[in-house]
């Protein structure tokens, strides 16, 4: 008598291992993860000292428009009044102005002088004019801001880790706007030297990073390369690699996530510092976070990436409720229609695995490369990769897969 032909074992649930794997694979895929998630941080650190600060257009960016900041303009205005009256010569020609009886007016007729220099000074800074005047200045400042990131003391001294503008040429400008006005006291006051600049960034700690900076600018476009070869490396070795993908996924998270806490601390420690050393706390922050924003949005989206890419592995898994979504997925798709697959839907239905793998390094590839990602842009790219793999599964509906067939 003739048995009945044995049943075809069950394919293994989404995710799950067909077959065992080596040790050595295991532990290689695992140290491949660790290393592609340490460079993420690292990789965004020197695409920004590279692209942000060590770029003049892209540094005079990201600084111009600190010229419409409040604590910046009350600042400059501050330091150009103070400038006008240090050396004392505007009170001497008041005073040599007036009748001896009249000495003692000398004091008060100045103090309104400096009044209205200053007043004068903040809406000079306050105009179109400045923004302009502004850039100017930066983008001559940035020979210097390159001098101090590299450690170059043939350019310029770094021995006090400084980041400042010269502002002559506003000081010159106030001169003639108060010169135009029949105030021509001013017109022999020169710029002290003391006086010079204005201060956006001092840190005497500066000199010790400058050997790292210079390290990040030489490999700034290296980095990102490796994290990815370490990924696609640690997701080819896995014997799970959905759940190295949402492993990946949750760890770039954290870490960004750790390195976006550090800044913020970073930032608070900063402004002691700056605080303690007689400078304006409310400039001092403004550049700061103006300096810091590539960090803190690149780091933002990468944080929204790796969610959506960890949430987007959990789905393809084999928990119930992972089960249940997909099967809502799969219905809304029009997964239950009786509809011949072609030979197209029956690779997609035997390849899905792969081309997901496929369509999760391609978006995370999208924003590594990427200059400068916006957070508009995390979220164009997350949108366009749940849209391709709604596409996977709306292809590959129908089609029989024989068990195995669909690599985990």
């Amino acid at each position: 008598m003739v048995g009945q032909p044995k049943t075809a074992p069950a394919k293994p649930e989404t995710g799950t291992p067909a077959r065992s794997v080596p040790r050595w694979r295991r532990i290689v895929a695992a140290t491949l993860l660790i290393i592609g998630v340490i460079l993420v941080p690292l990789s965004m650190s020197a695409i920004w000292v590279r692209a942000t600060l060590l770029d003049s257009d892209q540094y005079v960016a990201t600084i111009g428009p600190l010229a419409g900041n409040s604590d910046i303009q009350h600042g400059v205005a501050d330091r150009v009044t103070t400038a006008l009256f240090a050396d004392g010569k505007v009170e001497k020609q008041v005073a040599d102005a007036l009748p001896k009886r009249a000495d003692i007016l000398a004091a008060p007729i100045t103090g309104g002088l400096e009044t209205f220099a200053n007043t004068a000074a903040l809406k000079l800074v306050q105009s179109d004019r400045f923004q302009t005047l502004w850039e100017n200045v930066n983008r001559r400042a940035h020979t210097a801001v390159v001098a101090v990131l590299t450690g170059d003391t043939s350019r310029v001294s770094t021995k006090d880790g400084t980041i400042s503008v010269n502002i002559e040429e506003i000081f010159n400008n106030v001169k003639k706007r108060l010169d135009a006005r029949g105030i021509s006291v001013f017109d022999s006051v020169e710029l002290p030297q003391k006086y010079q600049s204005v201060v956006l960034f001092q840190s005497k700690e500066l000199e010790q990073v400058q050997g790292l900076v210079d390290l990040l600018q030489t490999v700034a476009w290296v980095l990102p390369f490796i994290a990815l070869l370490c990924f696609a490396g640690a997701i080819a070795l896995s014997s799970n690699r959905r759940r190295t993908i949402m492993r990946l996924g949750i760890s770039v998270a954290v870490v960004v996530a750790l390195q976006l806490a550090l800044l913020s601390v970073g930032r608070n420690f900063y402004l002691d510092a700056i605080t303690n050393a007689g400078a304006r706390r409310g400039s001092a922050g403004a550049v700061w976070d103006q300096l810091t924003s590539f960090l803190r949005q690149s780091g933002t989206t990468l944080v929204v990436l790796g969610l959506v890419i960890a949430i987007g592995a959990w789905v393809m898994g084999p928990s119930h409720l992972a089960t249940r979504i997909r099967g809502f997925w799969t219905k809304a798709l029009g997964g239950d229609s009786d509809v011949e697959a072609g030979p197209v839907a029956t690779f997609v239905a035997r390849s899905k695995t792969p081309l997901r793998v496929a369509g999760v390094g391609v978006a995370f590839a999208i924003l590594i490369i990427w200059n400068h990602p916006k957070p508009g842009t995390v979220l164009g790219v997350g949108i366009l990769l749940l849209v391709y793999l709604a596409l996977i599964e709306f292809i590959g509906r129908g089609a029989s897969v024989p068990a195995g067939a669909e690599e985990g």
